[in-house]
């Protein structure tokens, strides 16, 4: 949340990736024709019509601003202490998505009102993260997290009798904590989207979900990685105890052995 929610250069470029996409646009097309019929029942005779030719509008960039906007807006919304849906106004909208309408019922597109379009749900509540209550803590939290992971992995190793066992141990530690972050970044969207019913809010959140967390699947895949290395590090440690037998002595008795030396 700190790197791609509560920066808004961020958001705003993973937002518009996550609204361009195909399935995106396919079920934003169908929403707009849900309020369009909704306006007009008589407009179901054209559903499929309507949502294809919506669907090249949004295609050809005809709503590029409008992506730009609703970025934007749902940035705002969701850094606010808002426990509300994410509504937004696309009576803008009206006019780019009634021309094609036109040409198939001519007197059905004339009768849809532009109040239809004034308040659409995009997202519903129970899929929006309230971020605006920790936002100012999430810097704070992530760099205190990370400094004492390190402290603790340090001091481990540092204070054990056996520092390859140690190493061993927070090597594992750290491995299994970066296949936990991959594997959530993988597979939390669907399990999400398995409680949300609202089709249009089902899709945005499984492609969001893709989007804003490619960069924890990358942290992952690095911890995952570290951790291997971490624990290999200790058992070459652990082979060399056992072959030259220090793995049975003290710290402080091969420190007096190889003193004996000089």
């Amino acid at each position: 949340m700190d790197r791609s929610v509560a920066s808004e250069a961020a958001f705003l470029e993973h937002a518009t990736e996550v609204l361009v996409m195909d399935s995106s646009q396919e079920a934003i097309a169908v929403r707009l024709m849900d309020e369009a019929i909704g306006a007009v029942p008589l407009l179901a005779l054209v559903r499929g019509a309507g949502e294809s030719a919506t669907i090249v509008l949004l295609d050809s960039g005809a709503f590029d601003s409008v992506f730009d906007r609703l970025a934007i807006e749902g940035h705002r919304h969701v850094m606010s202490q808002s426990d509300e849906p994410f509504t937004a106004d696309l009576t803008d909208v009206r006019a780019v998505l009634v021309a094609p309408i036109a040409q198939i019922a001519p007197d059905l597109a004339e009768r849809v009102p532009v109040d239809a379009f004034e308040s659409v749900v995009i997202l519903d509540s129970d899929a929006l993260p309230v971020v605006g209550r920790v936002a100012g803590w999430l810097p704070v939290v992530s760099v205190f997290a990370a400094a004492a992971a390190v402290f603790l992995a340090v001091a481990l190793v540092m204070l054990s009798r056996r520092r390859a066992i140690a190493l061993i141990t927070v090597g594992l530690a750290v491995m299994i904590a970066g296949l936990g972050v991959y594997a959530w970044s993988r597979f939390g969207g669907p399990i999400a989207a398995d409680q949300i019913t609202d089709e249009l809010t089902r899709v945005l959140v499984l492609n969001g979900y893709t989007v804003f967390s490619r960069s924890l699947q990358t942290e992952g895949l690095l911890l995952t990685i570290l951790g291997v290395a971490t624990t290999a590090a200790g058992l070459i440690g652990v082979v060399v105890e056992v072959a030259t037998g220090d793995e049975r002595r003290p710290p402080g008795e091969i420190r007096r052995d190889a003193s004996l030396i000089y």
